[in-house]
């Protein structure tokens, strides 16, 4: 069996990585940087393995470094919960919520589950960072996001032991310029067919979903772009050259930016966002409130029942 590490060279490298420079580390310390860098060469003897590389002041971490950085950071974030999770709180000064953001997310949806957790505690200062997924879920996994808004559920295959809360599912419709709006109303959604559309990217669960949903209506329409970027596709949808599909939920808000209408529903396919989190022994607080509210899941308006009559084509022009 290997002799345990010595945790405090363990916290001297995690310092070191953190600030990525060994005078900054000694500093916080309150030692000579000498001494630091002789204790850090202990662990690395100790574990067989190079663990920083020195690049003019800064530092940088070998692949094993990463390694034992990845578990040190995760171990010292736990040991400075003890106190709180034994008093049955937790603490911070300031209590900043990290959260990331996906652009496949509407704003609205994300201002919609994230202002209320402002309002309920003035203390709480929020700090929101737009990237792209698989980003987002690598700066979980280190612990630089607190929480994950997004379209889809932490994948089953990632050895990230992270937790997927729904927290708001909607319907989806699709929406056109007043003028495209009234011809593409006539007959939908065979009307589709043929007709001009932009759609999100390939890589959404959401593309996947219309498609399956075209494929099953057999329609074919003419796909005049995709776009990674949902505000994007709006802004052109907007612009009247083509249809696009987007979530119910905030219809009033895209009708009102974009100046478009309703052409109809997209029965059968409805949208999910998620919050994920790294499962953790004790959870951040305004997290957690979140996900304690997520039973009670935001849902966009129903879809009409199916069409008979007059009172169906009323509903379907929303």
């Amino acid at each position: 069996m290997a002799s345990p590490l010595n945790h405090n060279h363990l916290y001297y490298f995690w310092l070191a990585a953190k600030h990525r420079n060994l005078t900054r580390a000694a500093a916080e310390l309150g030692l000579a940087q000498p001494t630091v860098s002789a204790q850090i060469r202990s662990l690395e003897e100790q574990l067989g393995a190079a663990l920083l590389t020195r690049r003019g002041r800064t530092i940088d971490l070998t692949e094993a470094g990463q390694i034992v950085f990845r578990h040190a950071d995760e171990m010292f974030r736990i040991s400075s919960e003890i106190p709180d999770a034994l008093a049955g709180r937790y603490t911070g000064q300031p209590r900043v919520l990290r959260v990331g953001t996906s652009d496949f997310v509407p704003k609205p949806v994300i201002r919609s589950l994230l202002e209320p957790l402002l309002t309920e505690d003035p203390d709480v200062r929020l700090v929101c960072r737009e990237w792209r997924i698989d980003e987002l879920l690598a700066e979980l996994a280190l612990f630089h996001l607190d929480l994950v808004i997004a379209d889809r559920p932490h994948p089953d295959s990632s050895r990230v032991r992270a937790v997927s809360h729904p927290v708001c599912e909607t319907a989806m419709a699709i929406f056109a310029h007043p003028s495209l709006a009234r011809t593409l109303r006539r007959h939908f959604p065979r009307s589709l067919h043929g007709a001009p559309l932009y759609l999100p990217d390939r890589t959404t669960t959401l593309r996947h979903s219309l498609d399956r949903w075209f494929e099953a209506n057999k329609i074919e329409p003419v796909v005049l772009a995709e776009f990674e970027d949902r505000e994007l596709l709006k802004t052109f949808g907007g612009g009247g050259l083509a249809a696009f599909p987007a979530a119910a939920t905030i219809e009033s808000e895209v009708r009102r930016q974009f100046g478009v209408e309703r052409v109809g529903w997209v029965r059968g396919v409805r949208e999910t966002y998620y919050a994920i989190a790294v499962r953790r022994r004790v959870m951040h607080p305004v997290a957690q409130r979140l996900f304690a509210r997520a039973t009670r899941s935001l849902r966009g308006p129903e879809q009409p029942p199916p069409r008979s009559g007059s009172r169906s084509r009323r509903n379907s022009r929303g």
